[in-house]
């Protein structure tokens, strides 16, 4: 018997964006084990997504469309920048209330991707931060069940509602997967470079500021050529020591071949926040070695350790055990893959008892 189901999310293919993605992927799995999602996708980041429903300031408002629909679950992928200007969503908080206070039976899935942004004083997060946590707040308390995708953002919300049940699962990859590793001898001396504008800026301005230690590295690697992923970033230009070649935005299938012959992956990400990456989960799900040189900080909360699962400095890290750094890193992610997510949100589903 098929089951219909309800997914919010701020983004969609062919829209780019990693919620998106997630999101897509998730629904995929889902359809396999009969469980139907019908996508409400916000119109807020500008959408032109003309196969999905939209809501918000340009089309219907949400709850009128989630009334319409015949489901008693919803799965909110929330972040809150992707539904209103800065992440102040309370159209959004509002309609899922009323949706659930017209109805006792309904139950909320939230997956916090976001809970809310911090910044210093001369940053406009600095000043959002707080109506954004009072989201963040009032969201989990609407929600029978809330998942996260990092063990920072578990302590988190729990300090918001220690007796709320709360699933901790890392992020998937969203542009696939191998089933069995490949030996890092059989493939390219090439490492990759991915990710949205923001992220890629911020990778190559460290590059340029530790230039020595980077280009050490991927000495270290064998390393050749960098392939660079997704929009175009000029500031690559200003790096000499190494071959940058352009990829540009590909299919997943594309960038998925790619991934599975080339040795490593560069990404500047947080330690503590490595598990909700999509980009890391990607090098993860096809055997790459991750190097991350953004500072760590040691604390229980890092799942990610340096020299074990991914490399970050030359003193720190054996170049002759690369494999088994790529190795324990594709065995960590298995434990998360898509497959370990949508059997999740199943049993999450039937011992709600929703309909």
């Amino acid at each position: 018997m098929k089951k219909n189901i309800i997914q919010i999310c701020p983004t969609y293919p062919p829209n780019i964006g990693g919620v998106g993605n997630y999101t897509k992927l998730l629904a995929d799995f889902l359809k396999k084990k009969n469980i139907n999602s019908k996508i409400l996708v916000s119109d807020h980041l500008d959408s032109k997504n003309k196969k999905q429903t939209l809501f918000g300031k340009k089309n219907k408002n949400l709850i009128s469309l989630l009334e319409k629909i015949n489901s008693n679950v919803v799965i909110l992928h929330f972040s809150g920048y992707g539904y209103a200007s800065r992440g102040l969503c309370f159209n959004l908080i509002k309609s899922i209330q009323k949706w659930k206070q017209n109805d006792k039976n309904r139950k909320l899935i939230t997956i916090f991707h976001e809970i809310y942004a911090t910044g210093p004083m001369y940053r406009m997060s600095f000043w959002t931060s707080l109506p954004q946590k009072y989201l963040a707040k009032k969201l989990l308390k609407l929600s029978n069940i809330a998942l996260v995708t990092s063990k920072q953002n578990n302590i988190t919300l729990t300090s918001f509602d220690k007796n709320k049940k709360i699933i901790y699962s890392n992020v998937f990859s969203t542009i696939g997967e191998i089933k069995k590793n490949k030996k890092l001898n059989t493939r390219k001396n090439i490492a990759i470079i991915f990710g949205n504008t923001y992220q890629k800026q911020m990778l190559y301005k460290d590059i340029l500021a530790n230039k020595n230690q980077y280009e050490a590295i991927l000495k270290k690697m064998y390393i050749k050529k960098i392939i660079d992923i997704g929009p175009n970033v000029e500031i690559l230009k200003k790096i000499k020591f190494i071959d940058i070649s352009r990829a540009g935005i590909k299919s997943k299938k594309y960038i998925s071949q790619l991934l599975r012959n080339s040795k490593a992956g560069l990404v500047f990400y947080p330690v503590n926040q490595m598990t909700k990456s999509s980009i890391i989960a990607a090098y993860a799900s096809h055997g790459l070695v991750i190097i991350n040189l953004c500072k760590e900080k040691i604390c229980k909360t890092n799942e990610f350790l340096s020299g074990v699962h991914y490399v970050s400095k030359i003193k720190e890290n054996n170049f002759s055990n690369l494999q088994k750094i790529a190795n324990e890193t594709f065995r960590k992610y298995k434990k998360n893959a898509l497959n370990k997510t949508g059997s999740l949100l199943i049993n999450i589903m039937k011992n709600s008892k929703t309909k």
